[in-house]
């Protein structure tokens, strides 16, 4: 069959027409081309992140940067939910552990959920133990002792209670309205036990909020490092958390590491 030369120009417009596409769906061809040739690398690029993620949280890299030091000389450990599932029976074997503090309760209403298991283990395994309360001022010291003397039974305690108070809990916080209310909250304390509970703080935290109106207190401080603490004011603290990445069979990952200084001994504590 013999086309005409007008019919073949006629065909070859039409499928130009067939042809055009929108710059919009150009576009989106486009993208979608792109993607697909870079998913693999997305792939492991999200993997990387992710592992990252997770090498931080579960072996505290961000932590490297702190100065610690390496010290077999300790009496005590303290724990809560952070250090994951404990092994007390292997813990307990260890002999230089004199003392362990558990978390129990913070604010008004939260509980340490591995409280009750801490407790009940480390007592099976005859480790001496005591409770604390992670203490904020944004609470009432009545409602926040409420919350532990809900959870913490008196008959289970070798330890005075001790009263944790950080800049976590207590960020901006006005120096006078903390110290009333953390003398109220060891009043009710001193109510129920007969004696004062133990204050545990931050080196600076406590230099700078709590010294040195706490300084005849049982000074439990943080301070990582081989510097000792030194308190405003004068005064001896009793037990110094001298490392937060300290290792004791048993426990997975890091522990706070805490020996007796100045004196201090398992005698000071004890119920």
């Amino acid at each position: 069959m013999i086309v005409s030369a007008k019919a073949r120009r006629t065909t070859t417009k039409r499928r130009k027409q067939r042809k055009r596409v929108s710059p919009l769906k150009s576009w989106w061809r486009r993208l979608k081309r792109r993607v697909k040739a870079h998913v693999p690398a997305l792939v492991v690029a999200l993997l990387v992140v992710a592992a990252g993620v997770f090498l931080y949280h579960k072996f505290d890299l961000g932590r490297k940067g702190r100065v610690t030091v390496a010290s077999t000389k300790y009496n005590g450990i303290d724990v809560s939910k952070h250090n994951g599932k404990i092994n007390w029976e292997r813990v307990a074997a260890d002999p230089k552990i004199q003392f362990v503090y558990i978390k129990a309760t913070e604010g008004a209403s939260l509980v340490d959920k591995t409280y009750r298991r801490n407790i009940d283990e480390a007592r099976k395994n005859g480790l001496k133990v005591g409770s604390y309360h992670f203490f904020t001022s944004y609470k009432t010291p009545e409602e926040q002792y409420k919350n532990f003397k809900r959870q913490v039974k008196k008959g289970e305690q070798d330890l005075l209670p001790m009263v944790d108070v950080e800049e976590a809990g207590n960020k901006n916080a006005r120096r006078e309205v903390l110290q009333q209310r953390l003398w109220r909250f060891m009043e009710l304390v001193k109510d129920d036990y007969g004696e004062y509970p133990v204050v545990y703080s931050q080196y600076k935290f406590y230099n700078d909020l709590l010294a040195p109106e706490f300084n005849n207190c049982i000074i439990f401080i943080a301070r990582y490092g081989k510097a000792a603490p030194a308190l405003r004011g004068g005064g001896e603290y009793n037990i110094w958390q001298y490392t937060e990445r300290g290792k004791v069979d048993g426990i997975r990952g890091y522990v706070d590491l805490d020996r007796f200084e100045n004196g201090t001994t398992l005698d000071d504590l004890t119920l």
